[in-house]
């Protein structure tokens, strides 16, 4: 038996065994995306560092894969047809060996028929398509992956540090300056400017106030995007446990607080008035408020020229009763004539918070949970049973009001001015008829309701804050953070691999049962030219006679 007709030996077809790359790969790639495989850490660290570098290797890897698939199925073409080629009965043109030529390299043979053309332009190009296919697989792709960690919370079991403090100067409360903020129980004092500045944009010119963005009182850069609710104030101040997590993008965790729902009115029959004291540049703002004690009626002495630049804000120092509904009420100058006779009931309803923080952009987003839960459980959502902290709370409106009157004017009176004004502004801009304004009451109304919104608001937090940070009065919180990820390829790329690799084992499984293992393979084979011009020479004038044919 001559070399040319003896079957080839079988470490000839360990070339199939190539397929476990593709093969094992794209089934890697398909568990992957079904279950959700991330690249998180410093894997994601690096291929985002080094894009172009990780994008470059894929592109190589992927024309690696698209190569050997290609070559494994230009073998059997090879094979299929070498073992036709050698049986007797078969009828051999040129055109079929040019083209089992082309096909087994492959390249593309334009001197052959258009269809055969064809399919040879087909199978030439097929690695450009495989390779892209497999690009598609492989490139990593956006993609979040969802982790628990712990941040602390205020705790309110002790509440020691909470109560109304002095304004003299060596009087306040326990405070703490750090390079986070100042953090003090004295929050009507201590945070007058920063209370007062973020008042005075409690009303947003277009939409609503879950459109307000307002900073946090701290200087960890944050703001808030609609109303805090007095709640969020870990952001930024506990929550170190995040930043093990550097591509962490939001992390979301519950908290409980108070939602102050507010209703003003005028009250022209208010008691709460301002007058002179007959002392130079004195005045008194005085009487009896709705839930003020009957035998103690509201007292303060104010500064100026005269009362037109007075604004007075009056919340009963000895309550009826220390309650979760409270009032408060505004005597005003001249200067301030909106405010004059304003009367709110401030209702504080305990909830459960979902904080939302968007850890790039740095904004807090409040929203409130259901709180259809039975009313004996009330204790646990109530942060305060007691309710002396809301008493506390409402206090600092009244310690406000008189720090920051001065003979000229009032800073507090003019941050409700200008949420009046926008307010205006605003409702007038969206209502449904141009021609009939809102009316300035009502205008007048909404503007000092966001202003005390945005006031009541901002305490709650301080108080959470000097919580946190001045009494280190703590809770552990489980805080579900959402990571920036990769993963690998898109789902329909992935899919797309893996059926063209199940194909190609599949035919060369079923090429392999066939033949039988390829048993009568010769060892001929006519890409070799040494064995064509053996070949041609063995054959002598019957080959050549045959070829000028």
């Amino acid at each position: 038996m001559s070399d040319s007709t003896r079957p080839v030996p079988w470490a000839h077809h360990l070339i199939y065994l190539l397929l476990l790359l593709p093969t094992g790969l794209s089934i890697t790639l398909l568990l992957s995306d079904s279950r959700h495989w991330t690249l998180t850490g410093d894997l994601y660290t690096f291929i985002n560092t080094y894009r172009t570098s990780v994008q470059t290797a894929i592109q190589i890897l992927a024309t690696l894969l698209s190569t050997i698939q290609l070559v494994i199925i230009c073998r059997l073409i090879n094979h299929a047809t070498r073992i036709l080629f050698s049986r007797p009965t078969h009828h051999t043109t040129l055109n079929d060996l040019a083209l089992w030529s082309s096909l087994s390299t492959p390249t593309t043979n334009f001197s052959l028929p258009l269809p055969q053309i064809l399919l040879t332009l087909i199978l030439a190009n097929l690695s450009a398509v495989l390779s892209a296919l497999w690009t598609g697989a492989l490139t990593p792709t956006s993609a979040t992956t969802l982790t628990n960690t712990t941040i602390s919370i205020p705790s309110y079991a002790n509440r020691t540090f909470i109560k109304e403090y002095p304004s003299q100067i060596d009087n306040t409360g326990p405070s703490l300056r750090t390079t986070r903020g100042y953090f003090t129980y004295s929050v009507g004092v201590g945070l007058l400017t920063s209370l007062v500045s973020s008042a005075s944009t409690a009303s947003p010119l277009t939409g609503t106030l879950r459109n307000r963005t307002h900073a946090k009182l701290d200087s960890t850069g944050y703001s808030y995007t609609g109303r805090s609710y007095g709640v969020g104030s870990p952001v930024g101040l506990t929550d170190s446990a995040v930043s093990f997590y550097p591509w962490a993008a939001n992390y979301t965790y519950h908290e409980r607080g108070y939602d102050a729902q507010i209703d003003c009115i005028y009250n022209a029959s208010s008691q709460f008035i301002l007058q002179d004291t007959f002392y130079n540049a004195l005045y008194d703002a005085r009487g009896a408020l709705p839930d003020s004690n009957t035998s103690s009626a509201e007292y303060s002495v104010y500064t100026g020229w005269s009362t037109d630049t007075i604004v007075a804000l009056g919340v009963a120092s000895d309550p009826i009763a220390y309650t979760k509904t409270r009032y408060v009420a505004a005597a005003a100058g001249a200067s301030y004539r909106a405010l004059n006779a304003s009367q709110c009931l401030v209702t504080f309803i305990p909830t459960w918070f979902q904080v939302d923080v968007a850890v790039k952009d740095k904004t807090i987003s409040i929203s409130k949970l259901n709180t259809s839960s039975p009313s004996q459980r009330e204790e646990e959502t109530d942060i305060d049973p007691t309710n002396r902290t809301i008493h506390v709370v409402m206090r600092q409106l009244e310690l406000i009001s008189n720090d920051l009157t001065s003979f000229y004017r009032s800073t507090l009176g003019d941050a409700f001015n200008t949420s009046i004004a926008d307010a205006t502004t605003n409702l007038n801009s969206t209502s449904p008829s141009p021609s009939h304004p809102i009316s300035n009451t009502s205008a007048a109304l909404t503007g000092i309701q966001n202003t005390y919104i945005s006031l009541l608001d901002d305490i709650l937090s301080c108080y959470a804050s000097a919580q946190l940070i001045v009494g280190n009065f703590t809770l552990p919180a489980t805080a579900t953070v959402r990571i920036d990820a990769l993963r690998l390829g898109s789902r329909v790329y992935i899919i797309a691999v893996f059926v063209v690799s199940l194909l190609v084992v599949g035919i060369v499984g079923m090429e392999a049962g066939r033949t039988k293992g390829w048993r009568n393979l010769p060892g001929f084979d006519f890409l070799d030219a040494r064995m064509l011009v053996l070949g041609a020479a063995n054959g002598g004038r019957g080959v050549a006679e045959r070829a000028a044919e």
